[in-house]
């Protein structure tokens, strides 16, 4: 199974450069943060992977400096079938959608991990990805470790899984290197940041691994790479295989 694993900025990168990433890479799979609902129907089209499982985490209506106001947004898995499809909110429910960055609170938002099953050549993979608490400068906050508690708690639903998605907490810190211990980490030793300064709006040089991949034993993730140059996040794309 090949995977992608992408915090996509909404719309800003997907013409001209996540979906040609898609049309090389060819995934089997793809677990995706911060999509517009909007654009759904154009990533399936685009990849081939017809279904699809979605969560809102917010709406984005009102004028602010970070995305256009395109309305839902939030967390998607693409594939070309998909089972037992999960949502784990730790912030939030379904029934009430915030608006995001109302009173420019990048928390302003829910979280989730969102699961499914996809079967691929008769071997069934359990996925999961989320977008997690934000916090600045690379630091853990209360928030963040009250939070983890829950997700840990979800996670631990699922004996086995392929578990990606944009951390917001970087590796070398205290909610990174938990799940490290509970999981495989599959990014390279030798990748030190995944956040891309030519396309992020700081511009800055971040030198922070937030964006993960990680596996329970049942899995082997092999061709692990960290792409850059399709969003504000770099892409992580890999093989994985039953064991």
């Amino acid at each position: 199974m090949k995977l992608i694993s992408l915090n996509i900025e909404g719309d800003k990168h997907l013409d001209d450069k996540i979906l040609p990433f898609f049309d090389k890479e060819k995934p089997d799979v793809l677990c995706l943060q911060e999509v517009f609902a909007k654009d759904i129907q154009k990533i399936c089209q685009r990849t081939g992977l017809e279904k699809y499982s979605f969560v809102s985490q917010a709406k984005v209506t009102k004028d602010n400096p970070h995305l256009p106001t395109n309305g839902l947004w939030g967390l998607c898995i693409f594939a070309k079938n998909l089972a037992k499809t999960r949502k784990h909110y730790y912030t939030g429910n379904a029934n009430q959608i915030p608006e995001f960055f109302a009173y420019q609170d990048p928390n302003s938002m829910n979280r989730c991990l969102l699961t499914v099953q996809t079967e691929i050549e008769g071997d069934i993979y359990q996925l999961g990805t989320t977008h997690f608490t934000w916090s600045g400068e690379g630091k853990i906050n209360a928030l963040q470790k009250e939070n983890f508690v829950k997700l840990k708690a979800a996670l631990s639903n699922y004996p086995e899984i392929i578990f990606c998605g944009d951390l917001n907490t970087p590796r070398g810190e205290a909610i990174y290197d938990q799940l490290a211990k509970i999981y495989k980490d599959n990014i390279p030793q030798k990748i030190k940041t995944t956040i891309d300064k030519k396309i992020h709006k700081s511009k800055k040089d971040i030198q922070l691994v937030v964006d993960a991949l990680f596996t329970s034993p049942a899995y082997a993730a092999k061709k692990v790479k960290v792409v850059a140059g399709v969003s504000d996040h770099m892409a992580i794309v890999a093989e994985i295989n039953k064991k």
